[in-house]
């Protein structure tokens, strides 16, 4: 009999495809084929793994030539608003996602999908198979108890009750009402594939009335609180890093400097941000040399290795952060998630620059944490950063516990444990169909 299909749906950056590289690992370990769906440009990396993988989704130059906007021009007004993001990007694709996921997960047993693959959800519904949605950070699961802390609405904090609870809930409420004129066109599409309409709000309800929903991230950084949505765990991060798929391994470049002196500061934007860096390279350059330390900058495929202009600096275009971040003296990034928890995972103090969606509440739980501070992208130069720096690096109560909590952090293995729920979900269908 051939192995049972799960089918993972997936959209955005590495950070969002990465933990589903992870997730499908797991359940292939377990016994069933785990087949990716997501952008054409992860083919490669996908079937380097071993894994299924199925185009779903335009490709970022569709997206460039539909919109008009380059990569920078993009990712400029993705961190701008979250209207753009849903009203230019997503729904505009919703329909033929949805179609293109139902007809690659026909006979599949479940369909795993995080939160921007929003025609996963309509898929599974069309194919009558279980719908497992995927939390990949805190900031989507709109807890009134541990609320995102957000740019437009700096007002909320965690609360267990009283006022600050009454206006965390009154600030959600009012989100979902200025988010409600986005129903009228999920529910055109759902007619159009012969579903009834949904009540579930397309941003803030994506978790809700699942058998089982996954929050696919570190319970350090929030546990699942008493407002969540019934059926969901929070299961840890699923790490994975490798460039192109396979073993992971630092480069020799890299290998050679990391050896060749004491740890460095590592700066990094990630895979979306560094789309935009502007002057972010050079100004870590200046303060790691006013503190006197070495430097690794991660520039990017597209970026300017030439910044790192001197025996004390490396500029590569990519490193995999659970190699390198360990052997860092502290990290500064741009506060994804994925990359978030490496640092967290490593021990490592990190300074978090944030600049687009759940960033900024990344950020916030960092230093809620007492592991790091943040820093605003539009006062990111060098003697401000090495200012920052300066202070992490000789806190000892900050630096102890980073590193105590990348003790428990490295304990986590979220892609097993989701694996092991998802199976018992199917395992628990199948019994109940008999």
């Amino acid at each position: 009999m051939p192995p049972r299909r799960i089918v993972l749906a997936t959209a955005g950056s590495l950070g969002d495809l990465h933990p589903f590289i992870a997730l499908g690992l797991a359940l292939r370990a377990r016994g069933f084929q785990a087949e990716i769906a997501s952008s054409p440009e992860y083919a490669d990396k996908v079937r380097a793994e071993g894994l299924v993988f199925h185009s779903v989704g335009p490709t970022l130059a569709e997206l460039e030539a539909r919109t008009g906007l380059d990569r920078v021009a993009l990712t400029r007004a993705i961190g701008r608003s979250t209207v753009f993001l849903f009203e230019k990007l997503l729904l505009p694709h919703l329909e033929a996602a949805a179609r293109e996921t139902i007809r690659v997960a026909e006979g599949a047993s479940a369909i795993v999908g995080s939160t921007f693959a929003a025609g996963a959800a309509m898929a599974a519904e069309r194919l009558g198979v279980p719908f497992v949605p995927v939390a990949l950070q805190p900031a989507i699961v709109f807890s009134a108890y541990d609320p995102p802390r957000l740019p437009t609405a700096p007002w909320l904090r965690p609360a267990r009750a009283g006022l600050g609870l009454a206006l965390n809930r009154l600030t959600i409420a009012a989100a979902r009402a200025t988010t409600a004129r986005w129903t009228g066109r999920v529910d055109a599409i759902r007619a159009a594939l012969d579903l009834p309409p949904e009540e579930r709000n397309l941003l803030l309800d994506g978790l809700e009335g699942r058998d089982l929903s996954l929050g696919l991230y570190s319970p350090l950084l929030s546990p699942a609180q008493p407002d969540a949505p019934e059926g969901f765990a929070v299961v840890g991060p699923a790490h994975y890093d490798s460039e192109a798929g396979g073993p992971v391994a630092l480069s020799p470049p890299l290998s050679a400097f990391l050896a060749a002196g004491p740890a460095p500061l590592v700066f990094t934007l990630g895979s979306a941000v560094v789309n935009d860096p502007g002057d972010f390279y050079a100004q870590s350059l200046v303060a790691a040399r006013r503190l006197g330390r070495r430097a690794v900058l991660l520039v990017g495929p597209e970026g300017d290795a030439s910044v790192a202009d001197g025996p004390d600096a490396i500029a590569l275009p990519y490193a995999p952060f659970s190699l390198l971040f360990p052997r860092a003296a502290a990290v500064v990034h741009q506060g994804g998630v994925g990359t978030t928890q490496q640092a967290l995972r490593a021990g490592r103090p990190q300074l978090v620059v944030p600049y687009l969606g759940d960033q900024f509440d990344n950020a916030a739980r960092v230093v809620r944490l007492g592991i790091g501070a943040s820093l605003g992208r539009g006062g990111y130069r060098g003697r401000r950063v090495a200012a920052a720096l300066e202070r992490l690096l000789r806190d000892p109560t900050g630096v102890e516990t980073a590193a105590r909590l990348g003790g428990v952090a490295a304990q986590e293995d979220g892609a097993a444990v989701a694996a092991e729920k998802i199976v018992d979900l199917l395992s628990l269908s199948r019994r109940e169909r008999a």
